[in-house]
């Protein structure tokens, strides 16, 4: 009688234990599938906000990059369909076509669509040795400035057997083109601003005292 209370004693504690062990067994694994759900939720939240300030970030930082473009690109002129060459005096005072001399010169910078530094450099400081230099020319209209790109208008090419960016000198009386001269030392004298800058200052110079 002894052992069959024993065996059956065991066997229920067996029963107990088993028991026990499978519902902590199902609570683990239903706390191990609610668990991945949770931290899924979350990541998907965080990542809908991670997209949405960077596309804030794009948006907001196009036009400023737009905008920085927009002023480093020099402001240019081109030929009109008539075929004058539109100025840019570098003086403030507006000259009227009744106060303009008879004589007037063109100093025309023409220059491709890709630009080179150096390119970039010839023109600004020929441009600024003619300010400083024949402020006069420019204020009364007998000197003129224009950027001109040759790719654009192909016509002055062969008008003024362009091969490279240069500097052209134009003389015109009343109206009409009278002569041209080629400044095409620039490229090889960019490189010492002194001598640049009294090369372009004489032949400019030398070509206005051609005026009538």
């Amino acid at each position: 009688m002894k052992h069959v209370k024993l065996t059956a004693t065991i066997a229920l504690l067996l029963f107990v234990g088993a028991t026990v062990g499978v519902l902590i067994a199902q609570e683990a694994s239903q706390t191990a599938v609610e668990s991945p759900g949770t931290q899924l939720s979350s990541g998907s939240s965080g990542g809908a906000m991670d997209a949405t300030t960077l596309a804030e970030a794009s948006t907001q930082s196009a036009p400023a990059e737009m905008s920085e473009a927009d002023t480093q690109e020099p402001r240019e002129l081109t030929a009109s369909d008539s075929g004058d060459i539109e100025s840019e005096p570098l003086s403030t005072a507006t000259v009227t076509p009744e106060a303009r001399p008879d004589c007037v010169v063109d100093a025309i910078y023409f220059h491709n669509t890709l630009r080179c530094h150096t390119c970039r450099t010839i023109e600004a400081t020929a441009r600024a040795v003619l300010e400083a230099e024949f402020s006069e020319g420019f204020a009364t209209g007998q000197l003129r400035w224009s950027a001109i790109n040759m790719e654009e208008q192909r016509r002055f090419v062969g008008e003024f057997d362009l091969v490279q960016p240069t500097l052209i000198l134009v003389r015109s009386v009343r109206s009409e083109q009278a002569d041209w001269v080629a400044l095409d030392e620039t490229w090889s004298l960019i490189g010492s601003e002194l001598r640049f800058k009294t090369y372009i200052e004489n032949e400019t110079r030398a070509f206005l005292a051609g005026c009538p």
